[in-house]
Parts: C-alpha cells; sequence; structure tokens
C-alpha cells in the first residue's frame, strides 16, 4: 500500500502541469517575480499529496501550495538528512489527505515569497475538515503569521493559536519533542 502511495505521489509531481512559466527573480533582487505565475487563483479543488508537513503538490497545479497558518518541521535538516520530526509531520499530514481521498479544497491567499500558493485548505469529503487546524490540533504544526487574518474567516487565527495552545498543553504530537522533554 506504501509502494503504491509513493508510486501515485511521485506520479502526482511528475504529471504535466497547468501551463504557467517559471518565477523569475527581479533585476533588483535575488527575490522571484511571482507575477510571471499568472494570477492567483480564486479556488482550487483537486487531488493533493503531502510534500512535508506544511506543503501539498496538487495533480496538474503548478506552483505547490504552502498551508496558510501553519509551520511544520523541515523534512530535511541541515546536512540534507531526513529529520524523523519532518518525516512524523509529513506523514501526519498525508494520513489527513487519505481520510478524503487526497481531495481537498483550497482557498489562496497571496503567493509566499517562494512562489508557492498560500492557501487555506479543507478535506474534500462530508466533513470538510480543516487541513491546518488538524495538523495544529494533533501537535504536528504551530501557528505562524497568525496576525494575517483571513478576509472570509476572521476568527481562523483565534481558532489556531487555540488549538496550539491545548495541544502544547497536552504534550501532543511534537510538543514533548519541542518543549525540549523526552
Amino acid at each position: 500500500m506504501k509502494s503504491l502511495f509513493l508510486a501515485a505521489a511521485l506520479a502526482a509531481v511528475a504529471m504535466p502541469a497547468i501551463a504557467q512559466p517559471a518565477p523569475r527573480k527581479t533585476a533588483s533582487s535575488d527575490v522571484p517575480d511571482c507575477a510571471a505565475m499568472g494570477a492567483l487563483p480564486a479556488t482550487w479543488d483537486g487531488q493533493a499529496y503531502a510534500i512535508d508537513g506544511n506543503t501539498l503538490a496538487g495533480v496538474n497545479l503548478k506552483p505547490h501550495v504552502r498551508i496558510w497558518g501553519i509551520q511544520a518541521p523541515e523534512l530535511r535538516d541541515a546536512t540534507k538528512a531526513e529529520s524523523v520530526a519532518g518525516m512524523r509531520a509529513r506523514a501526519a499530514l498525508e494520513d489527513l489527505l487519505e481520510e478524503s481521498g487526497h481531495k481537498v479544497k483550497c482557498r489562496p491567499t497571496k503567493f509566499d515569497s517562494s512562489c508557492r500558493i498560500v492557501a487555506k485548505c479543507t478535506l474534500d469529503d462530508a466533513r470538510g475538515g480543516d487541513i491546518g487546524g488538524a495538523m495544529i490540533a494533533g501537535g504536528m504544526a504551530y501557528g505562524v503569521n497568525l496576525d494575517e487574518t483571513l478576509p472570509w474567516e476572521a476568527r481562523a487565527s483565534q481558532r489556531y493559536a487555540t488549538a496550539e495552545a491545548e495541544a502544547r498543553k497536552q504534550r501532543q504530537g511534537l510538543w514533548k519533542e519541542w518543549l525540549g522533554e523526552k
């Protein structure tokens, strides 16, 4: 089953994407010019796979989607070795996606500095669970940039902050490690 998942995930990343030019660097800096990516879509629905604990690869979608409001451990450390915490976070995100057959609905807010689409995403199933909120509640991610409220859901930042406080209090997921406990 896992090899089937890996093959599907690799195929999803390798599939031809919607025709969009690659981001180009501006003449005045090393910051990519995300305008070359085209207009930010109003919504995106489709199949997605976890790249790491806070990034999705969407089938036939270029660029990747950075989940709004969360930060998960990096998949690879400074020496490019896979980190256990990063692998656990990616596995938790993949498990969430599996609940809906990898079908998600995303509402983009902006491009980030790497020209990824920053979006609030939910599972596209009967429950429609908030992916970022579930990652925080499970202790696999923490809230980040929550001062940037969503225009269509002003309370999302507060929900994430509350979920993070509860996960930390209960030592859920990675919080024991993050707090220096074994």
